[in-house]
C-alpha cells in the first residue's frame, strides 16, 4: 500500500531529518520538502557536505550565506509563502552547494515556524550504496530521524567503486575482496555502519530506493526481511519507494 513520508515515517511536529548512505539521498530530501511543504508546514533543506545546485524551481526558494545571522533571518522572513526554503554557504567552481556546519542545523530550527529541518549529512557520488569513512555521516547532533538510504539496485552487483562509494573501507568493514556479489547481509553491514555516530535517542528508518526497477520490489522486500532481521533493536521499520515518485512510499515492512 504506497503512502506519504510523513505517514510512513511517523513524523513528529518539529523534527530533524538526516538522510545518509547513497542511492537518492538529494531526491529523497526534495521530495520530504514537497511533501511537508505542501501541508503548509514550514520545511527547510541543507546539507553539511555538499549537493548538486538544484535546477530553479517554483517549488522552493533558494539561499546561500555564510553568516548563521543572515541565514535565520533570511528563514524567518521567508516562511510560510507556500514553498519550501533551501539553505547552504556557497556555490563551489564544481557547481555543487557547500553545506553548513552542523551546529548551525540546531540553531535553525529555533526559527519560529519552523517545523521540520531536512540533512543531506553525506555524498555518495551517486552510487546506490556506500561505506562511511571516520567522521561521517555528519549529523546534527540534534537529529530526531535519521534515514539510511540505499538503491536497491546494488544488490548482486560486484563490490567496486563503480557500485560502492569507498569500496575500500567497504571491504574492510565486510572482510570481503574486490569483486565479491553484494548480498543483503553485506547491505546491512553498511547501513548499519553508518549509525555510530547517531545521536543518542534518534530514530532509524531505513529507505529502500528504487523499487520501481524489474524485480525491484521483490528484491527490497528480501532486503527489507534482513535489515529487520539482522539490526532488531534499531531497524523497527523499513521503507520501499521511489524517491521520484509521488507518493514516494510503495510499501513499509515491520517486524
Amino acid at each position: 500500500m504506497t503512502s506519504t513520508l510523513g505517514r510512513a515515517l511517523e513524523l513528529e511536529d518539529r523534527e530533524i531529518i538526516s538522510l545518509a548512505g547513497g542511492g537518492g539521498k538529494t531526491a529523497l530530501m526534495f521530495a520530504l520538502g514537497r511533501e511537508l511543504s505542501a501541508d503548509r508546514k514550514g520545511v527547510l533543506l541543507t546539507t553539511t557536505t555538499k549537493i548538486r545546485d538544484p535546477e530553479p524551481s517554483p517549488e522552493f526558494s533558494l539561499f546561500l550565506s555564510k553568516d548563521l545571522r543572515d541565514l535565520k533571518q533570511w528563514v524567518g522572513e521567508n516562511l510560510g509563502r507556500g514553498r519550501y526554503l533551501v539553505v547552504a554557504q556557497e556555490k563551489l567552481d564544481s557547481g555543487k552547494l557547500a553545506g553548513i556546519p552542523p551546529s548551525w542545523v540546531d540553531e535553525l530550527l529555533s526559527i519560529k515556524d519552523l517545523s521540520y529541518v531536512v540533512v543531506e549529512a553525506d555524498g555518495a557520488a551517486g552510487r546506490p550504496l556506500k561505506a562511511p569513512r571516520e567522521g561521517e555521516p555528519v549529523l546534527p547532533q540534534a537529529t530526531t530521524l535519521l534515514i539510511p538510504v540505499v538503491g536497491i539496485e546494488a544488490l548482486g552487483c560486484p563490490l567496486n567503486e563503480e557500485h560502492v562509494f569507498r569500496a575500500r573501507i567497504a571491504m574492510k568493514i565486510l572482510e570481503a575482496e574486490e569483486g565479491a556479489v553484494i548480498d543483503e547481509g553485506m547491505i546491512a553491514r553498511l547501513l548499519a555502519a553508518t549509525l555510530g555516530n547517531r545521536p543518542a535517542g534518534s530514530k532509524i528508518i531505513p529507505f529502500i530506493n528504487k523499487v520501481d526497477l524489474p524485480d525491484g520490489l521483490e528484491r527490497g522486500r528480501r532486503l527489507a526481511r534482513v535489515l529487520l532481521e539482522s539490526v532488531p533493536r534499531t531497524f523497527k521499520r523499513v521503507l520501499l519507494g521511489q524517491a521520484l515518485r509521488s507518493p514516494a512510499v510503495e510499501e513499509i515492512a515491520t517486524r
